[in-house]
């Protein structure tokens, strides 16, 4: 199953070619998520990631279970305008709360990992560092 939305792409995971060779982690505290990556690039480790706010759902797909659609957002951020999962989500609001949230969907393919979508009011990068 694909989304019915348009992705717009926003940006690269990383500057240059990079290859995930360690790990991704996403972790949702309180209202916020952090999606945390350490990739190689040009022979050296790093260590970056993003982090979402106001986040009111977030969903994983496997690597074995994605399809072209997802990969297509390999290491870059894109977010899924007029998105279905977005328009669920508003219809489930409660009456008294309904429109006091903005809910924009994103997406981002990490190889060797899969697709991770989240629906939040926003994004950062976090800054890039070396690993050691």
């Amino acid at each position: 199953m694909t989304d019915d939305g348009i992705k717009r792409v926003i940006g690269p995971l990383s500057l240059g070619p990079s290859a995930y060779t360690e790990k991704s982690v996403f972790t949702h505290r309180g209202g916020g998520a952090e999606l945390r990556c350490t990739y190689e690039r040009d022979g050296s480790m790093y260590s970056g990631g993003l982090q979402f706010s106001r986040v009111r759902a977030y969903r994983f797909r496997a690597e074995s279970h994605c399809t072209v659609w997802h990969i297509d957002a390999y290491d870059t951020l894109v977010e899924i305008e007029r998105s279905a999962w977005v328009s669920e989500l508003h219809a489930a609001e409660p009456v008294d709360i309904r429109d006091q949230w903005t809910i924009r969907h994103f997406m981002i393919y990490i190889d060797s990992a899969g697709a991770y979508e989240v629906a939040a009011e926003g994004y950062e990068w976090l800054p890039e560092g070396t690993v050691s």
